[in-house]
């Protein structure tokens, strides 16, 4: 036998024994800590699974803001002279779901007359006590608006640039030329001056549109929704003489529930 045919030989008979010898017990290989990345992403899907098109914010609502006193601070322009905070969005068609994102949210939808309605109503108590909430949770970024749904709306045509002239898009409404448009903004300015709640936008948008459909906001006076992270958590639908004391408690309460964690009851 050749050296050649001897080392071949002896290479397949220690193959066999290998292959025959016991396994031994190997450890798994440990596997390597997450990342940051790799941590959110996991977290998120796990959040997402909770996820139901009834609990889901809906969609953006648009509103005229009639009163945003949050940012009354006059700021210095380029050439030195003072002017607005550009944050005050008073005046000017604005989303606030869009621009309080994942913060938590209390949104009171109204369709009540604001005629008679003063700092001791029920509806001024429960919005005043939302605002004193606001700097209390302010790292926690609370937030909250008050829209008045009073316009008489409905759908428009809106030609796109470089569309085709004949096909416009239809759009909602979002501040219609209503007789009593400026009766509303009067009312909603005067009802915010006596509350006094510097940390709540007043709003005013249209009695029917796609956000009014998209948020169940039905036919009653008061309707409060709290939510966060764009999850819905509580709704409450009443009447004006409804919003008792208790009641008003009990919605703040909720709120703080929310942000600290606490599911409801």
């Amino acid at each position: 036998m050749s050296i050649r045919h001897a080392a071949l030989a002896l290479g397949v008979l220690t193959g066999a024994a290998l292959s025959l010898a016991p396994a031994q017990d190997v450890p798994p290989p440990v596997p390597a800590a997450p990342t940051a990345t790799e941590s959110a992403l996991a977290g998120a899907a796990a959040f997402a699974r909770g996820a139901s098109r009834a609990n889901v914010v809906p969609q953006p609502f648009r509103a005229h803001l009639v009163v945003d006193n949050r940012y009354k601070a006059k700021v210095k322009n380029i050439d030195g002279t003072e002017g607005t905070d550009p944050r005050n969005r008073t005046g000017n068609i604005h989303c606030l779901v869009c621009e309080n994102g994942l913060s938590p949210v209390v949104a009171v939808f109204v369709r009540a007359d604001l005629k008679g309605l003063d700092a001791t109503s029920g509806l001024a108590k429960l919005i005043k006590g939302t605002d004193t909430l606001i700097p209390k949770y302010r790292s926690d970024k609370l937030a909250a608006m008050a829209h008045f749904l009073k316009l008489e709306g409905g759908p428009k045509p809106v030609a796109l640039p470089g569309g085709d002239p004949e096909k416009p898009v239809i759009a909602a409404k979002e501040y219609p030329d209503d007789e009593n448009r400026d009766q509303y903004v009067t009312e909603i300015n005067d009802f915010a001056k006596a509350v006094l709640a510097d940390n709540v936008p007043f709003g005013l948008a249209p009695k029917i549109s796609p956000s009014v459909s998209a948020f169940g906001i039905g036919d009653v006076q008061v309707t409060v929704l709290i939510y966060n992270r764009l999850r819905m958590v509580e709704r409450w639908e009443l009447k004006l003489d409804e919003l008792t004391n208790e009641k008003i408690s009990e919605i703040l309460t909720a709120t703080e529930d929310m942000i600290r964690g606490k599911q409801p009851k």
